[in-house]
């Protein structure tokens, strides 16, 4: 089942968010994936958001939330595409709730973007550990 039929998403830091959103459009949805792209891009840019699960033989549960973006490198004229995205594993575990979840997703999102200056991202996009 789809997230919804559109998502609006903001590029802009935490700080700053709302004020210049992209809506993504539900392309294909099934069961257990969901693809949203953004309309009136021209060939071969894309930007796509793609939402999916998988439950493992073992219980394990994954949920993907991914972003790509296919642009055209400005030298070579050849389409090149960026990707980002975040896959939290869930173990058949009564243990591991919702709350508990949240938690490090919340946690993972606020040491990228530190309180909404990116520094921690800029860094790890400079090979700094």
């Amino acid at each position: 089942m789809a997230i919804g039929t559109s998502v609006a998403l903001s590029p802009d830091p935490a700080t700053d968010v709302d004020t210049n959103t992209v809506t993504f459009a539900l392309r294909a949805a099934d069961l257990n994936r969901s693809e949203y792209s953004v309309a009136g891009l021209a060939n071969p840019e894309e930007k796509l958001l793609t939402v999916s699960h998988e439950t493992t033989k073992d219980d394990t549960q994954r949920h993907l939330v991914r972003i790509d973006r296919t642009m055209v490198d400005a030298i070579t004229g050849v389409p090149v595409t960026f990707s980002a995205y975040v896959v939290i594993v869930r173990p058949p575990s009564t243990t591991v709730t919702n709350a508990v979840l949240y938690e490090g997703v919340n946690s993972l999102i606020d040491f990228l973007i530190e309180g909404g200056s990116n520094t921690r991202l800029g860094q790890i996009l400079n090979n700094e550990v």
